[in-house]
């Protein structure tokens, strides 16, 4: 009897015992999902023990939606909140911009500030302190005419540069075509920039005359006709970011082997300018009028090695280059056929030939016409203008990446002369390469040597400061801008 009751006890702890896990483990989660989509939680007459024990939130309001998750593929349901009887919850809209308008309200009341400040200052004679006050003036409202039009006049009347200031008048005018001052002093610095741009143009011809003079046997010259090859390819490639010595960019296209701890892309990049500069040097330099098959046959080379399938070929989706939106993607063939027209145009080939280089060049980065190596070919159609016209391809090196951008950028703002300026100056470097190795590079060794003597006979201090153009527009320039 005693061994039958052990064995009913035991039987009813084990049953227990399964009940107990059944419970755990199947019907209480069931229990708590059905808590959830029922709104349990809510019934008014269920006991407060209970609810404590579902672990229920004092919330009254509950989001009423679809528990299909998109993940951003599809957007997500667009139902209305509602409150414990069902009805819908509302809230007034507030308007994003209000803050936005209200701080620049703000920064433009601090700015006009420190315009009164710096115009303050600049009478009592502290110029080196009206300067930065009026800087700090730019970087808090870049775009108000009366800060720019003072800043110009200080930059007039301290630093001598005319160029820079009438820049700055150009730029307030832009933002106020009726601006009064600005109006006066921009009819008075605009025939004085105009005459220096033109004598900056005309010794870069004269320069050019002389490096026709120059012997193509002299052995200076053309080791370094040699050295500017693997210069130009690694300066334009590091441009965009490769990450390659002028070394090992030298070592990859003359023995064709793998550089240890560089990408595929980095390789093929290096290719495939090596590729189009040849195909620009050793055919297309000696044909008439440029066609739009010859600028697809560059980017196909440019882009070969590392996207075939993108090569030569226009791109079908749009693309955003910082702040900047470059041609929609059906408007492509259209912009591109046009600019091959006015590349041919008669009215366009008056033009001097750095100035017409320059333009080219900004009007293929601006429609953008490829997924990548816009750039790269912007600058070897440029470099095709100004080797027809006699000028050695132009070297624009990484360290101006900076100011190569940001001149580009005040293209973008209507103002073409800064980038033509830009590409005068390294055009003149470039030539200026030459004739010094003709003259002092017989006993170096390398176009380094050679470059150490190369000294630009156009004036940087008539040419805008980019670093200011930086600070003015508050532009910061990181990463592949221009692919």
């Amino acid at each position: 009897m005693s061994s039958s009751t052990d064995r009913m006890s035991w039987i009813r702890i084990a049953c227990l015992s399964v009940s107990i896990s059944i419970f755990v483990q199947v019907i209480w989660p069931n229990v708590l999902t059905f808590t959830e989509t029922q709104k349990a939680c809510d019934i008014s007459l269920l006991p407060l023990l209970v609810k404590r024990l579902l672990s229920c939130r004092g919330s009254g309001r509950v989001l009423s939606r679809s528990k299909e998750i998109g993940y951003f593929v599809d957007p997500f349901p667009n139902e209305p909140w509602s409150d414990e009887n069902g009805q819908p919850v509302t809230f007034n809209e507030v308007s994003i911009s209000a803050p936005i308008e209200h701080d620049r309200k703000y920064l433009e009341s601090e700015a006009l500030a420190a315009l009164s400040a710096a115009v303050s200052s600049k009478k009592r004679g502290n110029v080196k302190r009206a300067e930065v006050i009026m800087r700090h003036a730019l970087n808090l409202a870049p775009t108000h005419p009366d800060i720019l039009t003072e800043y110009g006049i200080l930059i007039e009347t301290v630093q001598k540069n005319v160029v820079e200031a009438e820049g700055l008048y150009t730029r307030a005018l832009s933002y106020n075509p009726h601006h009064t001052e600005a109006l006066i002093h921009h009819a008075r610095t605009m025939p004085v920039v105009k005459e220096i741009d033109k004598e900056m143009l005309k010794e870069l011809h004269e320069k050019r005359n002389y490096f026709h003079r120059i012997s193509r046997d002299n052995a200076a010259v053309r080791r370094v006709m040699r050295d500017s090859y693997f210069m130009h390819i690694y300066h334009t490639v590091a441009i965009e970011g490769n990450t390659m010595s002028l070394g090992q960019t030298r070592s990859l296209l003359e023995t064709k082997m793998v550089v240890a701890g560089k990408s595929i892309i980095e390789h093929n990049e290096i290719l495939g300018m090596d590729a189009a500069l040849r195909f620009l040097n050793q055919s297309l330099v000696h044909i008439g009028h440029i066609t739009l098959q010859d600028i697809l046959s560059i980017h196909r080379r440019v882009l070969g090695f590392v996207n075939p399938e993108e090569a030569g070929v226009f791109r079908t989706t749009q693309v955003f280059v910082g702040k900047f939106t470059p041609t929609a993607p059906q408007a492509i063939p259209f912009e591109m056929n046009e600019l091959v027209r006015w590349l041919n145009d008669e009215e366009t080939l008056m033009l001097d030939p750095v100035e017409f280089a320059a333009i080219a060049h900004y009007k293929l980065v601006f429609i953008h016409p490829f997924v990548d190596g816009n750039g790269r070919t912007a600058r070897l159609l440029m470099n095709f203008i100004l080797m027809k016209n006699g000028f050695p391809p132009v070297i624009i090196p990484i360290e101006s990446r900076t100011d190569y951008y940001l001149s580009l950028n005040a293209a973008n703002g209507g103002d073409l002369r800064p980038f033509v300026r830009f590409i005068a100056r390294h055009t003149d470097a470039t030539l200026q390469t030459y004739i010094s190795a003709a003259s002092v590079c017989d006993n170096q060794q390398s176009v380094s040597d050679c470059m150490s003597h190369s000294v630009p006979k156009i004036s940087v201090q008539t040419i805008m400061s980019e670093s200011e153009r930086a600070r003015i527009d508050g532009a910061v320039v990181t990463g592949r801008q221009i692919q």
